[in-house]
């Protein structure tokens, strides 16, 4: 049987005092987090436009971990860097996930076509002959 003082009490049992507390602590956490989402894209944005020329993009090849944990970047930061390190060396996936991380993922659009009161007319033919298979049963 579960001890009853250490559950945690549903929202609605909760005082109005102890549901601002919660909510707020809620918005910290919330803007924490994309304060790291908006790091992470703007590193990967960085990245995708560094010029190609010499030295410039030898210096992402040469990074190693060491000095990627001196320059205090974040987790999502050396990811970053590291999937970039793999770009460099022709890895597609990798250069789709940089893209997609800086926010230049192109849309997935569908174009429909077509004229609309003949698709229509044709569903109406597909539910009558529906129902008239269910009657028919």
């Amino acid at each position: 049987m579960a001890n009853e003082q250490n559950l945690i009490k549903p929202t609605r049992d909760r005082t109005a005092k102890q549901r601002r507390e919660s909510a707020r602590k809620a918005g910290k956490a919330s803007a924490a987090k994309r304060r790291e989402r908006k790091a992470m894209r703007e590193m990967a944005r960085i990245v995708l436009d560094m010029p190609a020329g010499k030295g410039k993009l030898a210096d992402i090849e040469a990074l190693s971990m060491d000095e990627t944990l001196e320059a205090n970047l974040t987790v999502g930061q050396k990811a970053v860097l590291a999937v970039a390190r793999k770009a460099v060396e022709g890895d597609v996936v990798a250069l789709t996930f940089l893209r997609d991380t800086a926010g230049e993922k192109p849309a997935d659009k569908v174009e429909v076509s077509g004229e609309v009161a003949a698709a229509a007319s044709d569903i109406q033919q597909m539910i009558a002959s529906a129902k008239e298979k269910a009657d028919g049963r």
